[in-house]
């Protein structure tokens, strides 16, 4: 203690009341250092955490394959599959008994347009080639991602492949293929029905499919999956998103389009899938989720089907499905899942751990994420 702090000390002791002041002062400074003391040692234990959990990430980024791999192996598998004479009769008995059952498709076939379409960017990314609807050359746009900036979703793709491998995969909300044609191309699946409501989005999707010579591999159909059979309106923004709603009076006019929606259960049965085909399905429809899996029971019933989902408590609750919906869809139809996105790494959990392991969701800057669902075959004995 200093001369100054030892000279005030004793005046105040001199005072009245003064050395019940000052040992109340006395205490008040102990409980500061003690706290003090607590807080460093709290500051301490999170920095040995942070770099223990950067640790982890470190061995984990080390031990999984690189996406640049994938990047790198496309061209070469690409040409090879194109060359393969074999699948040729296959692939056109595919094609030929979809687009009797795709009347989107059907047309697209018939329409000379499809490789003089507008308002449309292309370019050429990992040996394939892309045709986007034109928007905006932001990075976190379709356009920025793909056309400027060369970038696939092989990250993803890689996150879930031990379970996204098969003969037959349905990609909902497939977009302008950024899935569908590398999964096929890699010999991820056979084929895969990919499904997509939006115009334009569609549009370029057929493209790809066509221009990459990917026919009867990729099967694209135009229509909307939800929880009942009729109208949805889609809302089309300018940034290239576009999302279904549940009022259209929310929509302006210009922004507006009406799409034909079904069930997943109507539109596998209308389109003549043998569903012991299908080993995967991946649904990302900007919230729009919990109504496909509203209207899946049938799909949701065979167990061999792993999804991948995207969760995101703000778009999930925009549709009008509570989250205790969802998690009920979810706990009731799975017994395992996996949090691709997480920050301590992508583990198998039960089902039931859903709701408190994806309480973070939303919070902060983690908006949304990537969930891959699973059900156990209980019917072996280990």
């Amino acid at each position: 203690m200093s001369w100054l702090a030892r000279t005030a000390k004793n005046v105040v002791a001199r005072l009245p009341g003064g050395r019940r002041l000052s040992a109340e002062l006395e205490h008040s400074r102990r409980q500061r250092d003690t706290l003090q003391k607590r807080l460093e040692k709290l500051e301490h234990q999170r920095e040995v955490l942070r770099r223990r959990l950067e640790v982890r990430r470190e061995r984990m980024r080390a031990s999984m394959p690189d996406p640049v791999v994938l990047e790198q192996s496309l061209s070469a598998r690409y040409a090879a599959l194109v060359q393969n004479a074999n699948r040729d009769q296959a692939s056109a008995e595919r094609e030929s008994a979809f687009a009797a059952r795709s009347v989107a498709y059907r047309e697209v076939l018939d329409d000379d347009s499809i490789g003089t379409m507008e308002d449309i960017v292309s370019g050429t990314t990992a040996g394939l080639h892309w045709t986007v609807p034109a928007q905006s050359d932001r990075p976190d746009s379709l356009t920025g991602r793909l056309v400027w900036e060369r970038r696939l979703p092989l990250e993803e793709i890689l996150r879930t492949r031990e379970l996204a491998v098969g003969r037959a995969m349905i990609d909902i909300g497939a977009n302008v293929g950024t899935t569908s044609i590398p999964r096929v191309v890699l010999g991820d699946f056979g084929w895969v029905y990919a499904i997509e409501p939006d115009p334009a989005n569609y549009a370029c999707l057929c493209q790809n499919v066509v221009r990459n010579r990917l026919r009867g591999l990729v099967l694209p159909d135009r229509v909307a999956i939800g929880d009942t059979n009729g109208e949805m309106t889609l809302r089309m923004q300018a940034t290239g998103t576009h999302h279904l709603v549940t009022r259209a009076s929310d929509v302006s006019d210009s922004e507006r389009v009406t799409v034909s929606c079904l069930t997943l259960d109507t539109w596998v049965e209308r389109m003549g899938i043998d569903l012991a085909d299908v080993a995967f399905i991946k649904s990302d429809t900007q919230g729009w989720d919990a109504r496909v899996l509203a209207g899946a029971s049938r799909v949701l019933s065979q167990k061999h089907i792993a999804w991948q989902i995207e969760f995101s408590p703000a778009m999930l609750e925009r549709s009008g499905r509570s989250m205790d919906e969802v998690y009920a869809l979810l706990q009731q139809h799975f017994t395992h899942f996996i949090d691709l996105r997480s920050e301590s790494g992508a583990h198998v959990r039960p089902a039931s751990e859903l709701r408190k392991a994806l309480a973070y969701v939303g919070k902060g800057r983690r908006t949304y994420t990537n969930v891959l669902l699973y059900s156990a075959d209980h019917s072996r004995t280990t």
